[in-house]
């Protein structure tokens, strides 16, 4: 019952950011891409497999989906791994093209993350393991939503006294995955511990 409530307000913030920052980017001129067009190729790659993998996560998460539809579940779960390992690779030329080479390090870093959670998730599955599936795709969904909250952090009115551009967009880069996948962590070890 709890999840399904903070269900309702993440989804609304996930599709706020798909339309308000994501969908932008899918009209291709350097107007829409502005200081970006060098890279505007890898960076749609980057945002469009992004934000199919966004979607298609949720709907993995949705248990009447697994039961009901287990075929449905597989191939959707398919196109979510399609969709990391092109976003992902997307990520990681980025990285290495970004204005600071700070928030480059934080981008290539959260890149192999999310490519590595979602190999170990895919793995699991192929191996009938589900338990250790189910926590590795929460893990892996944490990374793919790193979209959303690194967009949420910066609208934070405090965040741009941080510092200049390279060191906000540095912080925020290792902020936006890094705090989300601790929280998860702490609470899957809470739950652990206290399990009668």
């Amino acid at each position: 019952m709890i999840a399904r409530i903070a269900a309702v307000p993440i989804i609304g913030l996930m599709l706020f950011f798909l339309v308000d920052d994501a969908l932008p980017y899918l009209e291709f001129s350097e107007a829409s891409y502005g200081r970006f067009w060098d890279r505007s190729a890898w960076l749609m790659v980057h945002v469009v497999a992004g934000s199919v993998a966004l979607i298609t996560g949720l709907f993995q998460f949705w248990s009447g989906l697994r039961r009901r539809h287990t075929s449905v579940h597989r191939w959707v779960g398919r196109l979510y791994v399609a969709c990391i390992a092109l976003g992902g690779a997307a990520a990681l030329h980025l990285a290495f093209h970004t204005q600071h080479w700070t928030f480059g390090v934080a981008l290539f870093v959260a890149g192999v993350v999310w490519i590595l959670t979602t190999a170990i998730a895919w793995v699991a599955a192929t191996r009938r393991r589900i338990e250790a599936h189910r926590e590795w795709m929460l893990r892996s969904y944490i990374l793919t939503s790193t979209f959303v909250s690194f967009r949420l952090i910066l609208e934070i009115p405090w965040v741009e006294a941080l510092g200049t551009e390279a060191e906000t967009s540095t912080t925020v880069g290792w902020l936006c995955w890094v705090a989300p996948l601790l929280v998860y962590e702490f609470l899957r070890g809470w739950r652990r511990s206290t399990r009668g």
